[in-house]
């Protein structure tokens, strides 16, 4: 199936899905650095794209698409965020895909919707952003399910992130379920690891370090510093404390040391490295949910 990738960043979901043979014909991204990556991991050429959502007239606009991904920004409704949920200036981006996807005639609208996010939306201003998340999504036609998943079941970093999928009334037959499919070992058992090295279990602000066979807390967008999670490791015989690189936070996420390479070799600094694998969707999550999809 096609997919148009909005608030795209690295392109977890495209990664994601890609690897289930779904096809990506547009992509929105506003920030120049996660746009360099993007071209750098991708072939983009010929694909719609914009910089601002806020900027595109019409959600006629875009090309036919069976599935929309929007990795909505999440700094309003995040525990490290300003709390202004919904209404704050980034999270309110969810309501312009609320708009485009209103601008199209009902056989126009993609099959799926399909929304990540921080767990802390569904409790945003005592639950009541998400229940209007559920709420706008479904007078747009949209049966909505959602669950929680956290991405240490896949790779070795503790990250719930909640992701919501809307399917398109009367276009699914028998209005089937998407995420309901996984049975527990499925959702919960990791595939086999290549990543060796993780890091501590604790606030991002601690210096607290643990060995290499913990789970890494939650790659964010602040990484830099004390702040990136440090690991033990052996040093000249000796115990010694490091940091993790930037290539160990993108396979923390599920990308490969080959897309690394291609995003390092397009000059991006370690600052902005850290930043995407912090600011991305975790690629086995979405390649899991999304491999089923009709």
């Amino acid at each position: 199936m096609k997919f148009i990738d909005l608030f795209a960043g690295i392109g977890g979901f495209h990664s994601g899905l890609e690897q289930n043979g779904h096809e990506c014909v547009g992509w929105v991204e506003w920030d120049k650095f996660a746009r360099q990556s993007y071209e750098a991991l991708y072939d983009t050429k010929g694909l719609y794209t914009a910089h601002d959502i806020k900027s595109i007239p019409n959600g006629n606009d875009f090309p036919y698409a069976d599935i929309w991904t929007f990795g909505s920004p999440c700094t309003n409704i995040s525990i490290a965020g300003n709390r202004q949920g919904l209404q704050g200036e980034q999270s309110s981006m969810f309501f312009e895909v609320i708009r485009l996807l209103n601008d199209r005639d009902w056989e126009a609208k993609p099959t799926y919707l399909i929304l990540e996010n921080v767990k802390n939306l569904l409790s945003s201003n005592g639950g009541r952003d998400f229940q209007r998340v559920i709420a706008e999504m479904d007078q747009a036609g949209y049966n909505v399910e959602w669950r929680v998943f956290n991405s240490a079941n896949f790779v070795p970093q503790h990250r719930e992130r909640v992701y919501v999928v809307g399917s398109l009334r009367g276009r699914i037959e028998g209005g089937r379920s998407v995420l309901s499919g996984f049975g527990e070992d499925e959702a919960n058992l990791r595939p086999g690891q290549t990543i060796k090295v993780v890091a501590q279990r604790s606030n991002y602000r601690s210096n607290n370090v643990i060995s290499v066979t913990g789970v890494s807390p939650t790659l964010n967008t602040a990484q830099g510093g004390g702040r990136v999670p440090h690991i033990l490791v052996e040093k000249n015989g000796q115990p010694a404390i490091r940091r993790l690189t930037p290539r160990e936070c993108w396979r923390l996420q599920g990308f490969t040391d080959d897309q690394f390479d291609r995003v390092k070799a397009a000059g991006l600094s370690d600052t902005q490295l850290y930043k995407q694998a912090g600011n991305a969707v975790t690629v086995p999550v979405v390649a899991m949910i999304t491999k089923n999809l009709k």
